[in-house]
């Protein structure tokens, strides 16, 4: 693949003689008998801590939540411990053709397309073309298949397509499609109808790719698939990998002719799976780890830990029972409770932080608590929303008066013009709030309250448990008199000025919220598949 422009300048380590294989292969380099690490810096030599990694040709990519990286040439730089500079490719107005980047998730090289196609978590698709340095729309995600709308939680590629892994639906879809309608790989089954035997991903978290598709679920199985049925729908292969104990998976990666490769970023541990056998080994990490993506290698990986590359080799491997050192929490979080007392986390993929809003182009920035008693949770109009930890009440809507209709209807005309939800009109769709300053740079805030208890207002002090509001529908268009629909409560941490979830994949943001508050609800799930 000849150099494109926008890599020729800076491009290091082009007098290196290599043996790497073209994009689809393997990169191939030394065993060392220590550990490497190779530090990623900006082009002003500050550190950068990317969430996912792939190659392509010579290059090496590195994907943030706003931005993409190359290293031009760092394929060559592989072979040896140095430090790899990155230079950002954008894209430079933060939107494409008039569709704003809001977070990039993941990303995958369409080798036949000579392309890098990035999800981001509102469920759009951006395409960066290598050979021109140019970016374009892959496709721009829309409310037409129906309720509920699509949930895109990962990608892999096929090649000169993507295939999607979406939870909500229990679908994996294709994309580009010669059809009408996107290309789907099951009947469709939506998850509160899942019936034994059906094709189940709705508690999928990642996917990939081998000529095979691969779909990793929560609980650390891993479902196969391959070929077509008369319909043309895919076809579940057997696969004979046995879930560990206490698995927390978070990604999945592979290639043609290479194991699985399953990150665990909760447990700070990578295990490779052989696809024949279902065989093991397992690479431990130490608790202060940040393992994210990872990049495969022909005897080992290369995995990324905050801002820097780590490789392993896969003749350095320990026993898959041995026990992993789990990932250190921010003790800025540890010890704060649940908004309502007696609640679990939720299992439905579609309320937590990052989950797509499609119908206002947004993102969501917070966990819904709705009423459901398989988790034993019981959420109505009033029910009682208490403070996750002491601190200052720094903002209490009191006196709140509501969006009316058509007001509604302007906010949401807005968001549809700039397929985006602005600061200003996601706050109108927060409802009545309630935030909380815990110092050191934690906030956390209470969204759709029905209601303020008396005493709370902004400047005041409330204690751990206190209960400062009443679960109502504020802000979501269907608080009718007499006739609330679907009441819950919108719970928010920020941290450091983010959303707790943001430059987080969806199934790394459960893991954080597990760390903090215990194990989620099991979504539903089909166990004949689970095995």
């Amino acid at each position: 693949m000849a150099r494109p422009a926008w890599a020729q300048a800076g491009a290091r380590g082009s007098s290196l003689k290599s043996a790497l294989p073209l994009p689809s292969g393997p990169v191939k380099t030394p065993v060392s008998p220590t550990l490497e690490q190779w530090p990623i810096v900006d082009e002003q030599g500050e550190p950068l801590s990317p969430l996912a990694v792939l190659a392509a040709g010579d290059d090496l990519f590195f994907l943030s939540p706003r931005g993409l990286w190359c290293v031009p040439a760092g394929r060559n730089l592989l072979s040896e411990p140095q430090k790899l500079m990155a230079r950002c490719l954008g894209p430079s107005a933060m939107s494409v053709r008039s569709i704003p980047v809001q977070e990039f998730n993941n990303f995958a090289y369409c080798s036949g397309r000579k392309s890098l196609v990035v999800l981001d978590k509102s469920g759009d698709l951006f395409e960066f073309w290598i050979g021109s340095g140019k970016w374009d729309l892959f496709r721009t995600n829309r409310p037409t298949t129906g309720s509920p709308d699509p949930d895109f939680m990962d990608l892999a590629s096929m090649s000169t397509r993507i295939c999607l892994l979406d939870p909500e639906r229990n679908q994996i879809w294709r994309f580009p499609s010669s059809a009408a309608q996107p290309a789907r790989y099951f009947k469709e089954v939506l998850p509160w109808r899942l019936k034994p035997g059906d094709p189940n991903v709705a508690d999928g978290i990642g996917i990939a790719f081998d000529g095979d598709t691969y779909v990793l679920k929560r609980s650390g199985a891993i479902t196969k698939y391959g070929g077509s049925d008369s319909a043309g729908l895919a076809i579940r292969k057997p696969f004979p990998w046995k879930r560990c104990k206490g698995m927390r998976p978070s990604r999945i990666v592979t290639e043609p002719g290479l194991p699985l490769y399953i990150v665990e970023r909760e447990n700070n541990r990578v295990l490779v799976i052989d696809k024949r056998a279902g065989r093991a080994v397992s690479f431990l990490f130490p608790g202060e780890a940040n393992l994210r993506g990872l990049l495969p290698d022909a005897s080992g990986f290369f995995v990324l830990d905050g801002c820097r590359l780590t490789r392993r080799s896969l003749d350095r491997s320990s026993p898959v029972r041995a026990n992993p050192s789990p990932r250190r929490i921010d003790p800025r979080l540890d010890g704060l409770v649940l908004p309502i007392a007696g609640i679990r986390l939720p299992r439905h993929p579609g309320v937590w932080p990052g989950s797509r809003r499609l119908y206002r182009y947004g993102i969501h920035q917070g966990v819904d608590f709705f009423d459901d008693r398989a988790c034993s949770t019981r959420v109505i109009m009033g029910t009682k929303v208490r403070a996750a930890d002491a601190g200052r009440v720094i903002r209490a809507d009191l006196n709140f008066l509501d969006m009316d209709g058509a007001t509604f209807r302007r906010v949401m005309r807005q968001c549809l013009a700039a397929h985006c939800t602005s600061d200003s009109n996601e706050d109108l769709f927060r409802g009545c709030q309630i935030w909380i300053d815990h110092g050191n740079g934690l906030v956390t805030r209470y969204a759709h309250l029905g209601g303020i208890r008396n005493g709370i207002r902004s400047g005041c002090y409330v204690s751990q448990g206190e209960t400062i509001g009443y679960v109502g529908v504020s802000g979501t268009g269907e608080n009718l008199p007499g006739n609330p629909k679907h009441p819950h409560l919108h719970f928010e941490i920020w941290l450091d000025g983010n959303y707790l979830g943001w430059g987080l994949t969806p199934a790394e943001t459960v893991g954080v919220f597990e760390d903090i508050f215990g194990t989620a609800c099991e979504v539903v799930h089909d166990k004949q598949h689970d095995d």
